[in-house]
């Protein structure tokens, strides 16, 4: 049986003319059910094949270079835990179980072929790939000190509130077979492992596309460090110095590929670790899989309402300035009351989100009660800019290349630049207080629009608000880095809002073409009304001199 799976392999290759990039989903084997299977594979081309419940696999690699002093191999299941192990028992300090899960075999002398062994508890689909490194080449995870394995090449994922949790073994330097590694904490210098550098990259998948076709072409994108570096997204760099654990900032309904790469700046070689994966939503049973609802329903009813006012805002805002400050005075006071109330107030989020929506209704309301009665445009517009200035000091934070800077992990730093741009924005008001008062208008009643749309379709735009929140909400949001996976529904998103903005210019431009840049207070204008109204009434129905002359 073993001779007859390895005939129809070769074949297999032969048909896809060593192009194993392109027939990575031809490489499927339905594995017979014995209690033990054989199978063959390569070094660099990937394998799909079929786990049986509770069957062990056992994998053969010929290695025929001797220039070749170790092998890493991996496996990764979409949804099922598979265990991989050097040896035919499964030992805790020679095995590892996860959704992602690999092995560092170090070759002896004169060898010429490697073996391990999968398992899995639940029949699986899953993807082998088994590379090399050579003794100038790093080898992940080898100075392991706190997980199980010896050498461990895996990233460890665990997925929190707002953040992933990344965590690795630092590597050591490589070694000819058959040669002891250096020691991983005896010297500091350059001769030893405390010389090499490491570098996160970040791989999202297609938003809510959580096929398995998908997610092994992405794994197959993520596993050398040349295609690392050429499909990743880099996000950090290390040095042997920095803790090995990162906080990666999470976007819902995101899948995304993880890997670090370790490089030797003396040697000029590098490697990468074992690459995992994560999903960051909960998953139907449906086929193909899909991210179940993964924001509350009280969002999706907040952010509708708040969406629709603001459509009506953008086009019309500066014509109806009592429904624009009411507007207005909702986000911000909706803003501060929702940061105050998470927190430092022990409350459920829906409950939280009930109160907001108070405390907001309650400020707008306010805001527009005081152009009503007093007028004040100018200090109204002044808070219109306040609230245009978050939007866009929201938006400068949220490039990767500021805000993943050193300097700002100091909360003084982040919240005194922060604030400096918001205070900078209003200042465009001396400029035309009636076109900053259109402009201010339309690109935030356009951006509660990509809110609504983002309650219901996964996108990154609605975190733009969002990633400013978590930092003033939770007090270690400071040490999480923020990746910026901008994609086709995001540029789409990106387009719709600048065409409403544009259009909510143009549209509030022209439909106060003939008005008074800022009318009058309307409290003032109906008394007046009342007034001249009151005086028509008592006037007599003819004037004096009619009267006198009538008496004569």
């Amino acid at each position: 049986m073993a001779l007859r799976m390895q005939v129809v392999y070769l074949l297999l290759l032969f048909a896809c003319h060593g192009k194993w990039i392109s027939c990575t989903a031809e490489l499927q084997y339905v594995v017979p059910e014995r209690a033990e299977n054989i199978l063959a594979v390569h070094l660099f081309k990937p394998t799909v094949i079929q786990l049986l419940s509770n069957r062990t696999v056992h994998v053969l690699v010929n290695v025929n270079d001797s220039s070749v002093v170790g092998l890493i191999a991996q496996v990764q299941a979409q949804f099922e835990e598979v265990t991989i192990s050097q040896f035919q028992k499964f030992n805790l300090d020679s095995s590892y179980t996860g959704q992602s899960a690999g092995l560092v075999i170090p070759l002896n002398p004169g060898a010429v072929k490697a073996d391990f062994y999968l398992t899995c508890s639940q029949n699986v689909s899953a993807y082998v790939t088994v590379v090399s490194y050579g003794e100038k080449d790093p080898v992940p995870g080898s100075c392991n000190l706190e997980f199980s394995l010896e050498n461990d090449p895996n990233l460890h994922l665990k997925f929190g509130a707002y953040e992933t949790i990344v965590k690795f073994a630092p590597a050591n330097l490589g070694v000819a077979r058959g040669k002891l590694p250096p020691a991983c904490d005896v010297s500091l210098g350059t001769n030893s492992r405390w010389r090499l550098k490491y570098t996160l990259y970040l791989h999202f998948l297609p938003a809510n596309d959580m096929s398995e076709e998908i997610l092994f072409s992405g794994i197959e994108k993520m596993t050398s460090a040349t295609e690392v570096e050429k499909y990743g997204n880099k996000l950090l760099d290390l040095s042997s110095g920095d803790k090995t654990q990162l906080f990666v900032n999470s976007y819902a309904a995101f899948a995304v590929i993880h890997n670090i790469i370790v490089w030797d700046p003396l040697l000029n070689t590098s490697f990468a670790y074992v690459p995992s994966f994560i999903y960051t939503c909960n998953m139907s049973t449906t086929l193909p899989p899909v991210c179940e609802k993964y924001v509350h329903l009280s969002t999706q009813i907040f952010f509708t309402i708040l969406g629709i006012f603001g459509l009506l805002v953008c086009f019309s805002g500066h014509r109806f300035l009592e429904a624009e400050f009411l507007f207005i005075g909702f986000i911000l006071f909706a803003f501060i009351s929702f940061v105050l109330m998470r927190r430092y107030a022990d409350i459920s989020f829906d409950m939280c989100l009930i109160l907001t929506a108070v405390v907001g209704i309650f400020g707008g309301t306010l805001l527009a009660l005081s152009h009503w009665q007093f007028g004040l445009p100018f200090l109204l517009i002044f808070i219109v800019g306040f609230v245009m200035g978050l939007l866009v000091a929201s938006i400068v934070y949220f490039s990767p290349v500021l805000v993943n800077q050193k300097v700002f992990q100091s909360d003084l730093m982040y919240w005194v630049c922060f604030i400096s741009i918001v205070l900078i924005v209003p200042v465009f008001l001396l400029i035309s207080a009636k076109m900053f008062n259109i402009i201010c208008c339309a690109l935030i009643g356009a951006y509660s629009f990509v809110c609504l749309v983002g309650t219901y379709f996964p996108t990154s735009v609605s975190y733009i608000f969002v990633n400013v929140i978590r930092r003033a909400v939770h007090p270690d949001f400071f040490h999480v880095i923020t990746p910026f996976p901008l994609q086709l529904n995001d540029y789409v998103l990106i387009g719709v809002w600048t065409a409403l903005a544009t259009g909510g210019v143009l549209s509030q431009t022209y439909i106060t073409r003939n008005q008074p840049y800022f009318p009058g207070c309307p409290y003032e204008s109906c008394r007046k009304r009342r007034s001249d109204a009151t005086n028509d009434e008592r006037a007599p129905l003819l004037g004096s001199r009619d009267n006198t002359a009538l008496n004569s």
